[in-house]
């Protein structure tokens, strides 16, 4: 089949209100052993893309034309907004071109258009244990086991999220990289690739420290005066958590949360027993930090529903790509995504940067497995330069 020339034309007037605003784009389309009909649905379908792009709309999956209207099944756009109908005002035939003129309504709306849990894709996000900055602080009533237990309770407070797919990492000890720089963003990326997941959520426990507390190391003779009564109990206790949210596969820190908190902690310092997460949960301190988790859940669970799907190619021979995400993420037979190679750069100190970058590629899907999926790229993986490792991505 020979390629399809496009020549697009974009008129685009986002006016800085809550009114409508309209986008023009002209299609130029070769007709091929005289099928008109699908000359024009390519030409509409390309020009449709391309405009929507330019304008910070994603339009993925599947697309038809009926009536003169572009049907869109499933659509995101970046700056909150969405497209309403797309018309084709007019088509021009000359000689074996057609070329077609579209025009597009985009309204602003809340959040992101696609945050359906029918039509969204599902990122993997993988929790991690949590560590402790300072781990005598959980000695005042042994809570060493938060590092796994508020990283579970945070789990459970994001599987409502449609668009999210949990992984479980509980058991894997990162070592916690603080610095924002290319060498730390290697390191996560190495880290992250045991994982299989989109996203990685690393935690560290900066503080669980009593609020009158002087040293690291608890103070068995205070206790023992508290007891007698003597000295009157000092039962506030600060909670400080630092929150890492990581893309897996370049290892870059996307958002970093921080939780400062306190509360009355009325249980045992000093106990032969690990005090239980019941236990934690029914205390003052512990629900003030498990607030702050609810919280917490709800801005990760916010911040990613609008992201892309993003996954790797694992095999490309021809124009068979195989991808590592497949029906647990949501794609279904049919959907097209965009491609993306993953390059190795180097920065002024030589130190190595991955960086993603766009093409005009895209892979339709043909079969899905649970795990992985393999589809038709656009053109041959050799001559288009994809190979295992580089990106493809569903809006």
């Amino acid at each position: 089949m020979r390629a399809i020339l496009v020549l697009l034309i974009l008129i685009l007037s986002l006016a800085q209100t809550a009114s409508a605003a309209t986008i023009q784009a002209t299609g130029i389309s070769l007709i091929q052993d005289g099928d008109l009909e699908s000359a024009r649905t390519r030409a509409v379908q390309r020009a449709t893309e391309q405009a929507s792009m330019l304008a910070m709309a994603q339009v993925a999956v599947t697309q038809s034309v009926r009536d003169g209207i572009l049907e869109i099944d499933n659509l995101r756009v970046s700056t909150q907004t969405s497209i309403g109908e797309v018309r084709v005002l007019s088509e021009t035939r000359s000689g074996d071109q057609l070329e077609v003129l579209i025009e597009a309504e985009i309204t602003p709306v809340q959040g992101c258009a696609d945050d359906n849990s029918a039509t969204a894709y599902r990122k993997s996000i993988a929790l991690t244990h949590w560590t402790l900055k300072r781990p005598a602080d959980a000695n005042w009533g042994r809570l060493q086991s938060l590092s796994t237990d508020l990283p579970g309770y945070l789990l459970t407070e994001l599987e409502p999220s449609a668009h999210l797919k949990l992984v479980d990492a509980r058991q894997l000890r990162l070592t916690d990289y603080q610095e924002i720089n290319a060498a730390a963003a290697q390191l996560r990326a190495k880290d992250g690739a045991q994982l299989n997941a989109q996203y990685i959520l690393s935690a560290q426990i900066e503080s669980l420290a009593m609020a009158r507390q002087a040293s690291d190391t608890p103070n068995v003779l205070i206790d023992l005066i508290e007891k007698t009564g003597l000295k009157s109990r000092d039962e506030d206790r600060i909670f400080a958590l630092r929150v890492d949210l990581i893309e897996a596969q370049t290892g870059d820190l996307l958002q970093r949360y921080r939780i400062n908190t306190s509360g009355a902690w009325t249980a045992p310092m000093q106990s032969a027993q690990a005090t239980s997460f019941s236990r934690f949960s029914a205390e003052p301190y512990g629900q003030a930090v498990l607030a702050e988790i609810r919280e917490l859940a709800h801005k990760i669970s916010e911040s990613l529903a609008c992201e892309p799907l993003k996954a790797e190619v694992i095999t490309a021979a021809g124009s068979s790509i195989w991808i590592d995400k497949g029906t647990d993420a949501g794609i279904n037979v049919g959907d097209r995504l965009s491609v993306a190679r993953r390059l190795q750069l180097y920065d002024a100190q030589m130190q190595p940067t991955t960086s993603v970058e766009p093409t005009d590629l895209t892979l339709v899907i043909e079969r899905t497995e649970f795990n992985r999926a393999q589809g038709r790229l656009s053109m041959p993986s050799d001559l288009a330069g994809i190979q295992p490792g580089d990106i493809v991505i569903g809006y």
